[in-house]
């Protein structure tokens, strides 16, 4: 006797293989960040200690992301980091973004939050950065960091659910 469509059972779990894709996904994405973040401290050690190549090569690559104005970063061994304080806090609040994602949300969902929160994380750093422009107040490296790193931080709960996506998606091959 047949079964009915509605009362069939999976052999094999799909579930576990997209669970274990996730947390591949998310851990290939915190290490990358992590790396990525590293370099910018990677960057004034370097200097310091004679490694002026290497330390060329990371600043030339943070060019392109910031403007690097020395007075707006902070500094280690004597040498200004690879990015301005503001930048800075964009990326280490993205890397503890990553890094908290799966203790806030599950990496089984797949929905990024309303974008509201995202203009709302926003609103600190375009403040900051208003006030000082307008000469209304003076920013500082703290406020300009800690307003990067709450945009960072609130970033990476796009960017992650926008990788989980994509590592759900099967491509077909076209002849």
């Amino acid at each position: 006797m047949l079964a009915h469509a509605d009362n069939y059972v999976r052999q094999c779990s799909s579930e576990r293989q997209t669970s274990r894709r996730s947390v591949i996904v998310w851990a290939a994405t915190a290490a990358l960040t992590l790396l990525f973040v590293s370099l910018i401290v990677i960057a004034p050690v370097a200097l310091a200690h004679g490694h002026d190549s290497m330390a060329l090569v990371i600043y030339n690559s943070f060019s392109k992301f910031c403007h690097q104005i020395p007075e707006r970063s902070f500094y280690l061994d004597g040498h200004p980091f690879a990015v301005c304080a503001r930048c800075t806090g964009i990326y280490f609040g993205f890397a503890a973004g990553v890094l908290c994602y799966p203790l806030v949300r599950s990496l089984k969902r797949g929905e990024a939050p309303a974008r509201q929160w995202l203009l709302i994380a926003l609103v600190p750093t375009a403040l900051d950065f208003a006030l000082d422009f307008f000469g209304v107040w003076q920013n500082t490296h703290l406020s300009r960091s800690l307003t990067g790193a709450l945009l960072g931080a609130v970033t990476a709960f796009y960017v992650v659910p926008g990788l989980l996506a994509v590592s759900r998606m099967r491509f077909r091959r076209t002849a």
